[in-house]
């Protein structure tokens, strides 16, 4: 009788992680739809950042995330530490970037988590670091993070830049 609870509760608990996978994966992906959906509001701050006005982009974006009624604030996170990053701001940066990934984005999407903390290591200027992450993404990545390991591989390649000008190159 106890193996039997025993394995009710094991199949309990395997369920309850492959739903809350799922979710968690399905939340961390923008899909075109959305894009072209919030592209009007994204113009402003991206052409505020594009001219280097990046605390204007971050004031923006961050009254976005308190006025707005959505429930997934990651991207609009990142987004700002990025902008912080841009901006040689690095502390304020890795707050932010913190702020954008879940615990379960960070547990079960590797490729997520390898950029996620290959950016972080290029930030705080961990080169060992960075390689192991650029390494293993830049060997093993899925399409739909193609951009993403090659902006890593940027990363990596000019480590002795500032982050706005290693992210804009392109990897080799």
């Amino acid at each position: 009788m106890h193996n039997n609870k025993n394995h009710c509760i094991m199949k309990i608990f395997l369920y309850s992680l492959i739903i809350l996978t799922f979710f968690s994966t399905s939340i961390a992906q923008t899909t075109k739809k959305n894009y072209i959906c919030k592209k009007a509001e994204k113009e402003l701050w991206r052409e505020l950042a594009d001219s280097g006005r990046y605390h204007d982009a971050i004031n923006i974006l961050l009254d976005s995330i308190q006025t707005s009624k959505q429930k997934n604030k990651n991207g609009t996170y990142w987004h700002i530490g990025q902008l912080y990053a841009s901006n040689n701001e690095y502390a304020f940066a890795i707050k932010y970037i913190k702020k954008s990934t879940s615990f379960f984005d960070k547990l079960f999407d590797r490729e997520w988590r390898l950029y996620y903390n290959g950016t972080i290591a290029f930030l705080n200027k961990d080169k060992k670091k960075l390689k192991i992450c650029n390494d293993k993404l830049w060997k093993k990545h899925s399409e739909y993070y193609y951009f993403n390991a090659c902006k890593l591989k940027a990363l990596y390649e000019n480590f002795d830049k500032p982050y706005k000008l290693a992210y804009k190159m392109d990897c080799k």
